[in-house]
Order: C-alpha cells, then structure tokens, then sequence
C-alpha cells in the first residue's frame, strides 16, 4: 500500500519508508536493503522537516558523491520549493567549515587541495633526500600515509603502530614526517587531511564544534556502510548537539573495506546509540522475484549482517539463467550470442551488462564484441589495450622488433626504475638530436658517458630481447620479455593492491598472445603486434547504446535490465586471496551487488577452464552458485558436445530455487527467425568482412545458429566467429576460392 507524506510534497511510501520518515526525533538507522529507495526516503524525511517548519539551514545531508549530492538537492528543491539545505560530500563540507576556521591550525585560508597526483609529486621530491627510501616503494609508502591519516594517528604514533612489523617502518615514519613538513610549509592539505583537520579543529576548538553543533539539528548520512572511522567520528561529534542522526545503509553491500570503510559503523549503530529506533526497508522496487530469491540465499551465509529478506511485487519465477562454459572462449562466445539474440529482440545494448571480479577478465569479451560489432565501454579500468601496463609491455616487444621505435624506447627507458631520470632521459634526446641519431643509437654509441654504466644494461637488455626474438615461439617471447625486463618482478613484490591487478593483466596479455599462437600456427610476434594495432585501431564504437563491461564495484548505484555475472569460479570469484585468508564475507558481499543490478534477466556463467599465467587451469564452480540456487548440480561435459556446438552442457537450476532455464533457451525460444545459409560458411570459401576486409574460412564447427567459423585475415590472422550473430557482418564472396 502507498500513502503519501503531506499533500503538498507528493512523495509516495510503502509503510516501511513512511514509519521512517515520520520518526524525526534522536538517532534512526535505517537498513535499507538494494533497490528498495532509499534516496526516496532520505528526500521525503528532508521535505517533511520543511513541511514541519524546520529551517533548511538546520538540516545537513551527507552522501559520498558530488553527483547524488546534486540530485539529491534537485529533488528537496523540486518537491518542496526550498533551497538551502547543505548537501554535500564528507571531502566538500569538510573544506567548506576548514575555510572559516582552518588558521586556528596554523594553516592559511587559501589552502590549496593536494589530489593523489600532487601528493605523489611531493613524496617522490622528498624520498630524493631520503636514501634508504626505495623508489619502487612509493605507492606503498603513500597507501601508509593515507592509513595512517584514516587512523588518525601522526607520524610518531603510526611509527609505534608499525615498529616490529614493517620492515621499512623507520622510512615510513621519516617520508610522512616529512611529507607533513612540506605540506604545512607548502599551506596545502591532501584529501584524508580535509576529514582529518576537521576532526582536529573540533576536538581542539570546542566554539566551532558548538557553531556545527547549533546549526544542525537534523543530520543525515547516506550509504552509512561505507563511512571510515574519521567520518563516523565527524558525524557523531556533529550529532552531539541536539542528537538527531538519521543514517541510512546497507551492510550488505559494504564492499570497500580496502579503501577504509568500517562494516562495523553500521552492525554497532545501536552500542554507540543505544536508544535508535530500527527501520528495515525489504520492499525492491527493482529486480524480479527469482532474482530476490537469488541474492536472499546467497546473502544469508553472511555472519556479521543484519537480518532482513528483501521481496518484490514484480512477479518472474524464470528470470536467472545458468551456464557452465567448456573453457573461457566459449564463455565469452556464448554472452555475446545471448547479447546479440536480447538486442535483435528489442533490448538496448545499454539494457546489458557484463560484471567481473577484475579487470584482468574483460579482454575476452572485449575481443567477442569487437569481432561481432557489439559496440561496449569499459568501467572500472580502461580497454584492455588501453591500460597503462600493457603499453608498458608491449612497448618492450616493439623496441624488440624495431629498436628505431624512440616513442616506445622513451616509454620504458625507466621503468620499471633504473635511476635514468627525466633529465637524464632529456640528455639523451638532446643528444640524439644533436648527432642526427635515433635515440637508440645515442645510447649503444654512448653519446651521454655520464649514464654510461646504466646504459650499457639498458642496451643488454634490449640485445637479449632481440635474441630471444629470433628464437622463441610469440607466448614464450612474450613471457620472456616481461620476466627480462623487470616488470614482472616490480608488480609481484609490489604490496599495492593496484599492481596486483597490473600483474594480472600482464599476465593476461600472456594469454592473448597464447591465443593468437594457437589459432595461428606459423605466425610471429610481429604479426600479433600488428593485429592488436588493427583491431584497436578500428574498435570505436560512435554508437550511444553500448554494452558495459566493469567490475562489479564501478556499478555499485547502477542497474540494468539485462546482467551476466561471469567467471564465477572459486579462486576468481571468491579471489584466491579472500580464501587463502579465510575472509570470504565481503567477497559474497559483492555478489550480492552484482545479483542485485539486475533488473528482469539475471546471466550467471562458470567457465570449467581458463587459460591463465600460461596454461589451461581447472576451476571448480564458486561457492556462490551453490549458495543462489540451495541445490548442488553433476555437470557432465565431453568433447564431442564442445566440437559440434558451443561447448559445455545446458543446465537448469532447479525451478524451485532459481527458476533457471539455460542459455539455450534464449537461443531458441527468442531468437529472430534468420534466413541466413549456415552452409553456405564452409571450409575453403572466401568471404569479406565489412570490418576486417577479405578472409578465408578454415575451418568450421558445429550447424546453423550454433555454427562457428574460424576465418584468416590478411594481417590480423585468424577470428573465431559465431555465424549467428557475424553473419549480418559477412558476405560470401563470389570466387569461393583463394
């Protein structure tokens, strides 16, 4: 049932929200499960205090994006008419009260705002004057920092927190004292300074707390799961005036532990608050009933979780479908078929997305989509080709091939670090220039004697990677070349989670590589290069409907029709590393987010094998299949089935839990009846390509829709296509023959 608060605000509530809104008085929590509208309810409490009579000025509302903060300004000011309630980020209002008050510190009001790009400059500055401090070490030092500032704690207490355990704790402690000299003298704050300082001012200066604390009787924090201990503190210091907190949230989808937040803030809101009132909203407004049923099994092998069952009205005991790949091709083939069968039947592009655990998963659905035209962004991470540390490696393989290549030399002449600085590079060009030589040239005939020993080693190694060249297979020089060059190493003792994933994504390149030498035997490193070259530079999409691929922490906030959850094998989804520790909580965490972006179609996809760090690797399902359905499933696989069709056994889940039917039925039941000659694509018969130009088919599996044709392409080799959705793309050509 709706009712509606006050006629003159026309916001419409279930009784959950309306209960939480009308109780205006002391601390509120509401437990606002996904998709149940919570920013629904955070406007209509702000629009009944207005209602109430409740000054704009005295009412705060916290979020965590500058984006909701606007929306959620546009909505009180549409609903009500008012203006003036303070809506902001915690990082926005902080420097806001810091511009008033922040000289009581010692700093000036003109502060300048460091970003991570700026703070990565003054501590590189600084570690040049400190000689113990390992250059490679940077990020790590930062990431100390930025804890330590979350923790609260100065320099010398973070020190006494570290001693014993880290091995670098003395460096650590001289990089950050010094780092806040240079800030302080510099009259500049980094982002967890804007919460910090704060912090300190009202601890230190009780008449601006009291200020805070008079103006806003009612605060309200949105997405409280996420909050850190410093933005805790800042509410309950804010809170202490009146005592009106109304925080809403979700521990369920608290999945950013990584980055500071504190599960614990929302499960302990009654120990901090003994005498809050409980709201749960449990009504989504957004996925169907099987999809809920999904993510209400899996959820509820969470411990640490407050306990609610979410139910929807929009009744579809049939909307999850499951399939268990042969291998991760096969995977990437059959989300592409289901796409293009969703998108020729009415759906948008931007209706579907597809969600991974990392980055390091998206190149096989990025190269499926590319062949087939299935126009995609990437989220998350930038396209495959795209990220920093593929044109880190491929850069290697290019200096390899053609030592001339000054743009590639230049890009990795130190990195990973060699103590060949920027002046030291700018020496070497000038000389190059001077002498009329390549860059490359300026180096082996010693053109700058002062780098002369570090040279030599950068041209050993440029001459090894020349030889391994001439010798070894494209996957073998690929992993070769990543070893020699120092990459591999630098990434793996790297304790930044950011190069972790690099790693990852280095090591998929590998897998390309591998790929392209399987599907194109006889083939070199060179010609891989100058596919990569071709395809990216013909893959931009001018479409505005697309599909997304990200993981599944860039679409916490975000919900599409049509969602496939892919990879899902133990190991990858839940990570190696959350079992290894024993931590699997916030991993089903983040399933859960992915279930619950689905809006009417919910994909779940393992693959039973990936090529991966090299070799074909064996994966048992996730634990997180299981745990959606409550039933356990015997797949049975053989290779017959996986060469006369897409590979892998259709499976349905069981009806009373999922409601699943398998992929094929998407195939068949919906697909738009196709007046293409599936046997006209046959072996030996030459077609054209409106992307890729002219091939050759050389060899083909299984029949009709389900038929696969590899085809070779002057310069960029063989591609694996699925007729079903390529057909529209290819044409036979009229000399069937080469």
């Amino acid at each position: 049932m709706w009712y509606i608060i006050d006629m003159s605000n026309m916001i419409q509530l279930n009784s959950q929200q309306q209960q939480a809104v009308l109780d205006t008085e002391g601390a509120v929590l509401v437990i606002a499960g996904a998709g149940s509208g919570k920013t629904r309810v955070l406007s209509a409490r702000i629009c009944h205090l207005l209602d109430e009579g409740v000054s704009p000025y005295n009412i705060l509302a916290i979020t965590f994006t500058n984006k909701a903060a606007g929306e959620m300004k546009d909505r009180i000011e549409r609903t009500s008419g008012c203006t003036g309630v303070w809506a902001s980020t915690f990082h926005s209002m902080c420097a806001k009260m810091l511009r008033l008050d922040v000289d009581k510190l010692g700093y000036g009001k003109d502060f300048t705002i460091y970003t991570e790009v700026e703070s990565d400059r003054v501590l590189k500055r600084i570690m040049a004057d400190v000689p113990s401090a390992d250059p490679k070490k940077k990020s790590e030092y930062l990431w100390h920092i930025s804890r330590a500032k979350t923790n609260a704690m100065d320099p010398r207490e973070y020190f006494s927190h570290i001693d014993g355990i880290e091995n670098d704790a003395q460096e650590i402690f001289t990089l950050y004292s010094r780092y806040e000299e240079e800030l302080k003298r510099s009259n500049s704050l980094d982002f967890d300074d804007l919460l910090l300082k704060t912090v300190e001012l009202f601890e230190n200066f009780p008449e601006v707390l009291e200020r805070y604390q008079k103006r806003f009787k009612y605060i309200h924090v949105d997405e409280f799961q996420d909050t850190n201990a410093l933005q805790f503190k800042l509410v309950k210091l804010l809170a202490g005036g009146y005592g009106n907190v109304f925080v809403v949230g979700d521990e369920d989808q608290s999945i950013y532990s990584w980055r500071g937040a504190e599960i614990k803030n929302i499960l302990d809101f009654k120990k901090t608050y003994p005498q809050a009132k409980v709201y749960k909203l449990e009504q989504n407004y957004r996925s169907t009933t099987s999809i809920l049923k999904a993510a209400n099994n899996l959820i509820k092998n969470n411990a640490n979780r407050n306990d609610k069952t979410l139910w929807s009205d929009i009744s579809d005991e049939d909307s999850i479908e499951y399939y268990e790949a042969y291998n991760d091709r096969d995977e990437a083939e059959k989300v592409a078929k289901a796409i293009d069968v969703l998108a020729k039947n009415g759906s948008s592009y931007s209706d579907c997305a597809v969600l991974v655990r990392a980055n390091s998963l998206t190149r096989q659905f990025e190269e499926e989509f590319n062949l087939n035209g299935i126009p995609y962004k990437v989220f998350g991470g930038f396209k495959f080709f795209e990220r920093k540390e593929i044109k880190d490696a491929l850069a290697y393989v290019r200096l390899a091939i053609n030592p001339a290549d000054s743009e590639s030399l230049l890009r990795i002449i130190n990195y990973p670090k060699r103590g060949i600085g920027d002046s030291s590079v700018e020496e070497i060009v000038r000389a190059a220039t001077s002498h009329s030589v390549t860059v490359y040239e300026a180096i082996k005939q010693d053109l700058v004697p002062s780098l002369g020993k570090k040279l030599s080693e950068f041209v050993k190694l440029t001459q090894d990677l020349s030889d391994g060249l001439k010798t070894m297979r494209p996957s073998e020089f690929m992993q070769f070349a990543i070893r020699r060059s120092g990459l591999e190493t630098f990434l793996a003792s790297s304790p930044n989670p950011d190069d972790q994933n690099r790693l990852e994504n280095i090591n998929e390149l590998v897998n390309a590589v591998a790929q392209f030498e399987k599907d194109n035997e006889g083939l070199g490193i060179e010609d891989f290069m100058q596919s990569v070259a071709l395809v990216s530079d013909t893959d931009e999409m001018n479409d505005d409907s697309y599909v997304t691929i990200a993981t599944v922490h860039a679409v916490k906030g975000l919900e599409f029709d049509n969602v496939f959850v892919v990879a899902l094998e133990e190991g990858i989804f839940p990570t190696q590393r959350a079992i290894t520790a024993g931590d699997i909580e916030e991993e089903r965490r983040l399933m859960y987010v992915a279930i619950t972006r689905a809006r009417k179609k919910l994909f779940i996809i393992n693959s039973r094998s990936r090529y991966r760090f090299g070799r074909t690797e064996y994966y048992a399902k996730s634990r997180f299949i299981g745990e959606m359905s409550g039933i356990k499933q015997s797949l049975r696989y053989s290779n017959s089935d996986y060469q006369t069709s897409f590979g892998g056994d259709r499976i349905k889940l069981g009806a009373n839990n999922l409601g699943s039917q398998p992929f094929k039925r998407i195939d068949k039941r919906d697909a738009v009846k196709s007046d293409v000659n599936y046997d006209a694509f046959r072996r030996g018969v030459k077609v054209k390509h409106v992307k890729f130009g002219d091939g050759l088919i050389v060899e083909t599996n299984g029949e009709g829709e389900d038929k696969i044709a590899a085809i070779m392409f002057k310069g960029l080799g063989i591609k694996r296509f699925a007729l079903a959705i390529a057909a529209s793309s290819l044409k036979i050509a009229d000399d069937e023959e080469f």
